[in-house]
């Protein structure tokens, strides 16, 4: 591997300090670009679509957030629909080693600060404003809050989120800097036993929670990053028995944490709660469509509906929640069919997301990409 000697003129203290180790820093060509996965694309799609018909069928009406019940009859199902979550999970640990080995961590931070902030900064600006506009204090947050949370790290100073569906950012998050860390220590060759480590310590959590452990290590997370991991690796370098039992391990985790959490989603309810047996199904189908794809089993070819999601599920999943909250609510207090209220909120978070994509990610996204991931380089010689 090659080295040399930089001089980092143009980073800050902060940035060299997540991008880092010291001034002997690697010189990595950049990985060979991999195939678009428009099945993946595709999956995204249906994820953000389970939680956002979760929100609007199931939740936003069993909390009062909402005042009418849009489509009733599909309620029984809606109400599993906050499970498209954990399908988001399993498409991370995906496509975040995916992204990620091959590369520096400088060359991460940089994918993950241009592929994260933008989209933020538009949605979470659009959200507080149409909220603070409407005057509903339900959904309303600080200033302090709103510049918090374009930061992406909220959770760390007790800041409220913009929007409860942000509370996923902030695991991805923490799944990012453990992927982060592993680059920084050059453990890519270990990622298995790392891997297996980050298992017993899920299983550990699941007889005895501990909130330090699922807070900074995301351990009731891991089974569902874990599946999506040891996906790519066996995509990359064969089902050995070891990543088959992995992923067997990932699963049996992923059903107890699972089982866990009904009993915490249960007491948020006011009517019919999700039952575990119909969650356990739930996340074993996503789990199916998810290898078949990620493996190549199912393939899905490029076309128009196949590379839509890809772009839009980022921006929708955004800003659907709080404002779409807001709007339906207009809607139908102005005597909206509440089914027809719902078509319409989901045409405008359609639209808004996709001026969100061209106007702000396209543009803005290759700026910051560039801003974190160059440098200025000097060779340092002796005086």
């Amino acid at each position: 591997m090659l080295h040399e000697v930089r001089a980092d003129r143009d980073s800050s203290p902060l940035t060299r300090l997540l991008t880092d180790r010291d001034v002997t820093t690697d010189i990595r060509p950049a990985p060979p670009a991999a195939p678009r996965s428009y099945g993946i694309d595709l999956l995204r799609g249906v994820a953000c679509l389970s939680v956002l018909l979760f929100h609007f069928i199931a939740r936003g009406v069993d909390s009062r957030w909402i005042p009418a019940a849009p489509l009733p009859a599909f309620e029984p199902l809606a109400r599993y629909g906050y499970l498209g979550v954990h399908l988001f999970f399993m498409i991370s640990g995906y496509v975040i080693l995916l992204s990620a080995l091959g590369r520096s961590p400088r060359a991460f931070v940089a994918s993950r600060v241009s592929r994260l902030y933008p989209a933020l900064w538009a949605g979470a600006t659009i959200t507080m404003l149409v909220t603070w506009t409407h005057g509903d204090a339900r959904f309303a947050v600080s200033w302090s809050d709103w510049a918090w949370n374009m930061t992406l790290v909220p959770q760390y100073v007790g800041a409220n989120f913009v929007d409860g569906a942000y509370w996923s950012l902030a695991v991805e998050l923490q799944f990012y800097v453990v992927v982060w860390l592993a680059l920084v220590a050059r453990l890519e060759a270990r990622l298995d036993q790392l891997l297996w480590a980050w298992l017993l310590l899920s299983l550990v959590d699941a007889i005895n929670p501990m909130y330090p452990v699922e807070r900074w290590l995301i351990a009731n997370w891991a089974p569902l990053f874990t599946i999506g991991a040891a996906s790519f690796l066996a995509t990359r370098h064969g089902w050995s028995p070891q990543r088959v039992l992995m992923l067997l391990a990932s699963t049996a985790l992923m059903l107890v944490h699972a089982w866990r959490e009904v009993t915490y989603v249960a007491k948020s309810f006011r009517g019919a709660p999700p039952v575990f047996p119909v969650v356990a199904a739930v996340l074993v189908v996503f789990l199916l469509l998810f290898l078949a794809i990620s493996t190549g089993k199912l393939h899905v070819p490029k076309t128009r509906w196949a590379t839509l999601p890809g772009k839009l599920t980022y921006p929708v999943y955004l800003i659907h929640q709080h404002v779409g909250y807001v709007v339906f609510t207009i809607l139908v207090q102005r005597q909206l069919n509440p089914e027809l209220a719902l078509l319409i909120v989901i045409g405008l978070v359609v639209a808004v997301a996709t001026a969100i994509h061209h106007l702000v990610e396209l543009p803005l996204a290759p700026v910051l990409r560039r801003l974190v991931g160059s440098r200025r380089v000097a060779t340092v010689t002796a005086s």
